[in-house]
């Protein structure tokens, strides 16, 4: 795996660690019907000085559509059917595991791939700015406002990720 496909999966778990990060993210997925990985592509991009166009929009959901909706979110569904049958299971609990390794080696891949877009692109100043520009041209992409408790949480990961507006 190459470098900087690396450095956009140690940007998700870095982020992903902060308070409060975990929490906003999983519900934009499971409340609002958002990509967790999609929506870090965005914030990733912004900080690294590259904005997305409509080419890389249109094939930046193409990848959410085949990864995110057609393999990890099966895997993911999977998982958590899983976790109940694991309690004091251990063949479920082994089972379990190894759908949750396999969801992380879908994520990444899946990131490896959203990485590949940037290869090239014109760079321009990084920032919040510009994460919440990749942001908003995204959701309009796919028909969704930012607006209420989408729009809140989305401002919570901005902050954490760029610091407070």
């Amino acid at each position: 795996m190459g470098k900087m496909a690396d450095d956009f999966w140690d940007f998700s778990l870095a982020l992903y660690a902060r308070p409060g990060v975990e929490q906003a993210l999983l519900a934009l997925q499971d409340e609002e019907g958002l990509d967790v990985n999609l929506i870090l592509f965005c914030l990733y991009a912004g900080a690294r000085g590259r904005p997305l166009d409509g080419g890389a929009l249109g094939t930046m959901r193409g990848i959410g559509a085949g990864w995110g909706q057609g393999v990890i979110a099966p895997l993911r569904a999977a998982r958590r059917a899983l976790k109940p049958l694991a309690e004091g299971d251990a063949a479920a609990a082994c089972l379990r595991a190894e759908v949750k390794r396999l969801e992380l080696a879908a994520e990444k891949e899946m990131q490896v791939r959203l990485e590949a877009l940037l290869a090239g692109a014109t760079l321009v100043p990084p920032g919040r700015g510009l994460a919440e520009r990749n942001l908003a041209a995204w959701l309009e992409s796919e028909g969704k406002a930012s607006a209420g408790r989408c729009g809140e949480r989305l401002a919570q990961v901005l902050d954490a990720c760029f610091g407070a507006a």
